[in-house]
C-alpha cells in the first residue's frame, strides 16, 4: 500500500490551487501534517472559488481522508451560530466493517437562489454532460440517510 501523500498537483489547477498544494507537499514533507491539511483545504477553497467543483470535492475528501489515517482530530469548532449536533462515534472500523460501507443516493444539481422565498435554494437535477443554466451553480446533493431515494417523497 502506498504511503499516505497530499494529492498531486493536475495540469487544470489554477494557480492558486497549484499554490496551495505545493506548499502542502513542502510542510507535509517536514512532517507538519496539520499544517499540510490546512492547506489541502485551502486548495479545495481555491479550486471551488475558480468554479472548479468537482475538484474542490476531491480536494476537501482527501483532506478529510488523510486526517482520519494519519488521526488528526478537528482542530478548530464550527463558526458561531452553526447548528452543532451531537453523535456517538462508532468504534473505528475493523478491516471487514470496512468493505461494507454505506451508499448514500446522490444527485448531480443545478442550484440556484429562489426568486419566490428569501433565502430558499431550487436544485434541479442535471442530466451527464449538462452544464448548469446561468446564474446556476453545479453541486452534489447527498441524503443523508442511506435508504432514501432523493427521487421519492413520502407524504
Amino acid at each position: 500500500m502506498e504511503a499516505p501523500a497530499p494529492p498531486e498537483i493536475k495540469d487544470t489547477d489554477s494557480d492558486d490551487v497549484r499554490w496551495a498544494l505545493e506548499t502542502a507537499n513542502a510542510v507535509w514533507a517536514r512532517g507538519d501534517i496539520r499544517e499540510a491539511l490546512q492547506w489541502i483545504r485551502r486548495a479545495a477553497e481555491a479550486a471551488a472559488e475558480v468554479g472548479a467543483d468537482m475538484r474542490a470535492v476531491q480536494l476537501a475528501k482527501s483532506a478529510a481522508e488523510l486526517r482520519a489515517l494519519q488521526d488528526v482530530p478537528r482542530t478548530m469548532p464550527p463558526p458561531p451560530g452553526t447548528e452543532v449536533h451531537s453523535v456517538q462515534v462508532p468504534p473505528r472500523n475493523t478491516p471487514k466493517q470496512a468493505k461494507e460501507r454505506v451508499r448514500h443516493h446522490a444527485v448531480r444539481v443545478a442550484v440556484s437562489l429562489s426568486m419566490e422565498e428569501m433565502g430558499a435554494l431550487i436544485a434541479k437535477p442535471m442530466k451527464p454532460g449538462e452544464a448548469p443554466p446561468p446564474g446556476a451553480h453545479e453541486a452534489v446533493l447527498i441524503a443523508l440517510d442511506p435508504e432514501a431515494d432523493l427521487f421519492v417523497f413520502k407524504v
